[in-house]
């Protein structure tokens, strides 16, 4: 049985792993980088924006945080958000 707990999850963690996206669904602007960040021990997948998406920019163990990014704008003019890590230093 598995249960359910709420669990406080920091906002800065370590990037574990990734990769670099070279091809996505229609409207989904590549090369982009899709990681797996500890934070405080919760693996939190999501993608690794503010920097190139390239090896030498992106490194195992780097410190990142919880930020926001736009990711479109509905026929309203409403604009969506969604959540990625950014380099911390």
């Amino acid at each position: 049985m598995l249960l359910r707990s709420d669990v406080e999850v920091p906002r800065t963690g370590v990037l574990r792993t990734f990769t670099i996206a070279s091809f996505a669904a229609e409207g989904v602007k590549v090369p982009f980088v899709a990681g797996v960040v500890d934070c405080g021990g919760t693996s939190v997948r999501g993608n690794i924006v503010n920097l190139p998406p390239d090896p030498e920019h992106v490194i195992l163990g780097m410190k990142v945080r919880l930020t926001t990014i736009p990711v479109g704008t509905d026929q309203s003019g409403v604009e969506a958000v969604n959540y990625g890590f950014e380099p911390a230093d």
